[in-house]
């Protein structure tokens, strides 16, 4: 199992690793910092580095919509899965309809989220191979209502996250599955939030699960792949690393190039199974 460390918002003591993460908390319009940023944390010159420059593009429209392209194509490819009707299965363990807004806007916050960190990572997997990524520009600078109508703010909506120990045993032993199916230490951020409705967590694992060894995922998860590598490369503005210097992160961002895909897609099946809000 492959070891990556991970400083959460509670373990923050470097200046520059609190200023990244209330920068990316303001700029995507969280109230939580991803656990992607939070494994570049543990080297804290990189985090500033990388942030600094990815932050532009970031909050750069074309950047926005290439998100919601990746996004759709995990939306298309599960559209055709069997995913239970989510929504139906906690009414029926008491979830109430204030309950099943809140977590439809918990997958909308990731829904959106995790597309932006799949292109981010395969850029930052280019540019720390020595070579620049991006700088294709935008036809404008962005406009405050662009980003508006382009991303939800979701900075009110607290995330309540579960603890990999503390959990009740029904979620810590969903996390010990996908630890070892994924063969990392650590539980995606995504999926702690989820861990946070052991109910809610419970459907979505019972349907994912038995898509980690159907060739449709396989299939998928090469074309997130594929959609985010390509996304990388019109990043708005150019990415570079210094040679050499982060040598020791690229094993790191190369977890998360390989993980994304398939968060991207569970995602998806959790926003299927609990489907639109109710008109």
């Amino acid at each position: 199992m492959k070891s990556i460390p991970i400083v959460r918002d509670a373990d923050v003591s470097d200046d520059r690793i609190k200023e990244a993460y209330r920068d990316f908390k303001e700029s995507m319009r969280v109230s939580f910092v991803d656990s992607m940023f939070q494994a570049y944390a543990a080297t804290p010159k990189f985090l500033d580095y990388a942030w600094r420059r990815l932050r532009p593009s970031m909050l750069a429209p074309p950047f926005i919509e290439q998100g919601r392209r990746v996004a759709g194509v995990a939306d298309d490819g599960v559209g055709s899965w069997p995913v239970s009707d989510h929504a139906a299965e906690l009414h029926a363990r008491n979830y109430g309809d204030a309950d099943l807004r809140k977590l439809r806007d918990i997958v909308e916050i990731f829904h959106g989220l995790l597309p932006k960190l799949a292109i981010v990572s395969q850029a930052l997997r280019v540019a720390l191979g020595g070579e620049p990524i991006g700088g294709g520009g935008v036809s404008q600078p962005p406009r405050q209502d662009d980003r508006d109508r382009l991303v939800r703010d979701f900075r009110g909506l607290q995330v309540p996250m579960a603890d990999e120990r503390e959990a009740p045993l029904r979620v810590r032993t969903a996390f010990d599955e996908m630890q070892r199916a994924a063969g990392l230490s650590f539980v995606s951020t995504a999926y702690r939030a989820l861990g946070a409705y052991p109910d809610w967590l419970d459907v979505v694992w019972s349907d994912v699960k038995p898509t980690l060894s159907d060739v449709r995922r396989r299939d998928l998860c090469n074309k997130l792949d594929a959609a985010a590598q390509e996304a990388a490369q019109h990043l708005p503005y150019p990415l570079n690393m210094p040679d050499g210097e982060f040598d020791a992160v690229k094993s790191v961002n190369d977890v998360f190039c390989s993980l994304l895909p398939g968060l991207i897609v569970d995602i998806a099946i959790a926003r299927r199974g609990l489907g639109p809000e109710p008109t």
